[in-house]
């Protein structure tokens, strides 16, 4: 079918996906590199309360948000001026929230204290709670620039709090400054990020002036309820695992755990990249051509599975070597085991991306968030009954089985929206664990050869060649598809 026509939007559009996909993948970079290096200059305990801290917040940030934000932008999409009356009204709301939400999170803190169980350390967590309360203010501002389209500042400000939480932290720690300035550097960020945004505010003529009006408050909020309720289970999906360890076991186990997590969670930019610059073609697809959109689901669900699979079997197999290699010291050793298991789920995780965001183009999105509460509700619930008996390990072995679930789920109401190509799928599937096994037992003789960082990457760079070549020799990718791809990114 022919593309839709050029236009002021879909250029505006164009660019916007450009920028926050630019921007995301930097972050996901330079956020890998700042937590391999808080692990190697501040040990798994701080690490943990670093993880503990921010996963606290997490959780408690969405009571601030309330969904407003979400709500925000789809007003100012529709009325610019109304939205700017509107925005006045949600930060003032948002502020009210704030204290009421800090004030809950010291008093769960006090009573984790009064019956005997631990929480990161209080110091800090009063750094978090001052970044949570600036990044959910940053986060409505951004919401503006996102109703109007123009994405270009979000993606210089995630940028921007990067690198400064980058520089603060890794200087501070290397010059000895307390533990407590790895929150102090997240501090910085946020507080760069909110003065750049507030900045470009007040040079659009928005600025925030206190403001209430009570049945403009209670609309909103009654627009924003499906979206703060897809936000509380999205922000238990995601901290959970770390905030119930920090519960039930310790700083230790938190950090462990964490780290390992966070090997996985930045590989999770490949398939967010490739899902954001299809996702317009998926929507098009689904009104005006089905068999087009099966196509561009299958081939998806391929270049992902040429990504994920061997990546799992790298990460399983190689996990000791990966963990000493980055972690730089025996002591996180530990480490090694949960990222094995959380490597299991790495092809659940990345699949699942083009099936949430099909459900999302065929107008399933009720169906999605009703899958990620389904997983939440087992995930807590199974970690609740084993996570005291085996720490970490357990967290591991649920968090890898929920999203296999959460993939399953989706899958499932995939196959109403449309005829899957298993026979394509499976044959990729077969050749990708071949390939990512053959690589594994190249990693795994080279890696004792070598010594020095210019041997891992010299290791590195031979095991990357060869799984090159051995994806054009199993024919799981031609040179005809890396045509198409870079086509639809240039569309994209």
């Amino acid at each position: 079918m022919n593309d839709a026509p050029a236009n002021t939007s879909g250029g505006r559009v164009a660019k916007n996906t450009t920028y926050l996909t630019l921007a995301l993948l930097g972050q996901k970079v330079l956020s890998f590199v700042y937590y391999l290096l808080l692990a190697r200059l501040a040990g798994f305990s701080i690490t943990g309360d670093f993880f503990g801290a921010l996963s606290f917040v997490i959780l408690f940030s969405i009571f601030i948000d309330l969904g407003l934000t979400q709500a925000f932008i789809r007003q100012t999409a529709r009325d610019r001026e109304e939205g700017i009356k509107q925005f006045q009204l949600i930060m003032t709301m948002k502020v009210i929230a704030a204290v009421l939400v800090v004030i809950a999170l010291f008093a769960t803190l006090a009573v984790l204290d009064n019956i005997g169980r631990s929480h990161p350390d209080t110091l800090f967590m009063r750094w978090a709670a001052v970044i949570m309360v600036l990044d959910s203010l940053t986060l409505t501002s951004y919401g503006y620039f996102r109703g109007i389209q123009r994405l270009e500042f979000e993606s210089f400000g995630t940028i921007l709090h990067r690198i400064t939480v980058m520089v603060i932290g890794i200087t501070g720690l290397v010059m000895g400054a307390p533990p407590v300035i790895t929150m102090i550097a997240v501090l910085g960020g946020s507080l760069a990020n909110f003065l750049f945004v507030a900045f470009h505010m007040w040079q659009q003529g928005v600025a925030w002036r206190p403001r209430w009006h009570g049945p403009t408050a209670r609309h909103l909020l009654l627009i924003a309820l499906p979206f703060f309720i897809a936000g509380i289970f999205t922000a238990i999906y995601a901290s959970s695992d770390n905030v119930l360890l920090s519960i039930f076991t310790g700083r230790r186990e938190v950090g462990l755990f964490g780290t390992a997590n966070k090997i996985v969670v930045a590989f999770q930019i490949l398939p967010a990249a490739l899902v954001a610059a299809i996702f317009p073609a998926m929507s098009a697809a689904f009104v005006q051509d089905k068999d087009r959109l099966r196509r561009i689901f299958t081939s998806s669900m391929q270049y992902l599975m040429i990504i994920a699979i061997p990546l799992m079997i790298v990460l399983f197999l190689l996990s000791k070597e990966i963990v000493l290699l980055l972690g730089g010291s025996k002591v996180w050793l530990d480490a090694a085991w949960p990222l094995k298991i959380l490597a299991l789920g790495v092809p659940f995780l990345f699949l699942n991306f083009p099936v949430g965001y099909l459900l999302n183009s065929a107008n399933m999105q009720t169906r999605n968030t009703i899958n990620i509460a389904i997983t939440v509700l087992i995930n807590v619930g199974l970690n609740l009954v084993f996570i005291e008996q085996f720490s970490y390990r357990s967290v591991a072995v649920i968090s890898a089985s929920s999203s296999a679930l959460l993939f399953l789920l989706g899958l499932f109401q995939v196959r109403k929206v449309l005829p899957i190509d298993w026979r394509s799928l499976f044959v990729t599937f077969w050749k990708t664990i071949f390939a990512g096994f053959i690589i594994s037992v190249l990693g795994w003789w080279l890696l004792p050869q070598v010594s020095g960082r210019s041997g891992e990457a010299l290791a590195a760079g031979a095991m990357l060649g060869t799984y090159l070549i051995l994806i054009f020799l199993f024919r799981l990718v031609r040179p005809s598809d890396l045509r198409t791809m870079v086509q639809r990114f240039r569309r994209t």
